[in-house]
């Protein structure tokens, strides 16, 4: 089997409904309004969320929404108040959710370093 090349810049830490990433998210304009959703995966340069379709179908690449605060887990605790850019959305027919995925458009220095530490340890977990 061919092994498939990771073009990632960070290494990311993908993460299950069952690990309780939590996140809240402000969406912007004209129906702005604040979502708690989880979180599916996370690097130094961005994050990816599934949410309600109602709620995110409109979103579309170029947008830009605010990480709130991620509020689960507390190692996380740090990350908030961070401009996102969505990089592209995944929303197809007759799924109920829809999933975006973000990049950080101006985390802080200790935020970066508090991501990428965050992201080994998880990557490092099961070794």
């Amino acid at each position: 089997m061919v092994q498939g090349v990771e073009r990632r810049k960070f290494p990311r830490a993908y993460f299950t409904v069952s690990d309780s990433i939590f996140a809240v998210f402000e969406l912007p304009e004209p129906e702005k309004f604040s979502m708690s959703t989880n979180v599916l995966s996370l690097s130094e340069g961005g994050i990816s969320f599934i949410g309600q379709k109602e709620a995110l179908e409109s979103l579309k690449a170029g947008d830009q929404i605010l990480l709130v605060r991620i509020f689960e887990p507390e190692d996380l605790h740090f990350l908030h108040n961070i401009r996102l850019q969505v990089r592209h959305t995944i929303n197809e027919p007759g799924m109920e959710h829809v999933l975006v995925g973000c990049r950080f458009l101006d985390p802080s220095e200790e935020q970066k370093t508090g991501i990428s530490k965050f992201v080994n340890n998880w990557l490092n977990r099961s070794k």
